[in-house]
């Protein structure tokens, strides 16, 4: 059996998604919890591996059992043996060929920033404070340039075992609510550390740092210059993966998760 699942979680004591040796992750827990609640030794494939302290509202995950599991049971059953800062939100039966990342179309991730001078406790661990100066026109005029194909280079973090450092941007945007600046990207794929050196750059250009069209300069030839410095984790969350149409499966959602 293929399944499918969309996972929820707060990063912020996790050392990323990915499996290590001396340190939590979100694929460790899981896969505990899938084999306590199924029997099976359970392998997983998640769609991005998210670093340590980054979020996920639409994290997707596919591995196979060896029997056949109700889709309701799988959410329920999970979430009773996950802790409470991750959550399996939906499930379903797919085809054999679905992959959670070898399948994917595309990516969503957004950066949440905090504009006020004093962050309301329940959004700290999930947005960054960017008080003071910020040009929100020199930022999106900058932003216009990320959408289409380009050389990522001096935004990737060492470390990643991407072989090219070419990746597609679909879009790209700014959108502001009350105290909360929001940076949404939706690409084909993503390098690692890929869009918080992006938004460090972006938050270089707002506070007048550097100029607006060293982004451009930099996807056209990386070598040109310097990216600015890495953004914090904590504002980063994987919003949703995509799929072709009918390649993911019809989902189960928690009856109690909304």
């Amino acid at each position: 059996m293929n399944v499918r699942l969309t996972l929820a979680y707060d990063g912020t004591r996790w050392a990323g998604w990915q499996r290590q040796p001396n340190a939590p992750t979100v694929q460790e827990a899981l896969e505990t919890a899938l084999a306590r609640l199924t029997g099976e030794t359970v392998s997983t494939h998640a769609a991005g591996r998210t670093d340590a302290g980054v979020h996920a509202r639409g994290q997707v995950v596919s591995l196979r059992l060896e029997r056949e599991f109700p889709p309701a049971g799988l959410v329920n059953g999970s979430n009773h043996h996950l802790p409470a800062d991750i959550r399996v939100l939906a499930a379903a039966a797919v085809g054999a060929d679905f992959h959670a990342r070898r399948s994917a179309i595309s990516k969503r991730y957004a950066y949440r920033l905090w504009r006020a001078g004093v962050v309301p406790p329940d959004v700290a661990p999930f947005v960054v404070p960017a008080p003071g100066r910020f040009d929100l026109a020199a930022v999106a005029a900058a932003t216009r340039a990320l959408p289409g194909r380009h050389d990522f280079a001096a935004f990737a973090l060492t470390g990643g075992a991407a072989t090219t450092s070419t990746r597609r941007i679909f879009a790209a945007g700014w959108t502001a609510r009350d105290e909360e600046l929001v940076f949404e990207i939706i690409g084909e794929g993503f390098l690692r550390g890929m869009v918080r050196r992006l938004v460090g750059t972006l938050l270089d250009i707002g506070r007048g740092a550097r100029p607006a069209g060293d982004l451009a300069a930099l996807l056209a030839d990386p070598a040109s210059g310097s990216a600015g410095p890495t953004a914090a984790a904590r504002g980063l969350v994987l919003r949703a993966v995509e799929y072709p149409v009918g390649a993911a499966g019809a989902a189960v959602d928690s009856p109690d998760h909304g």
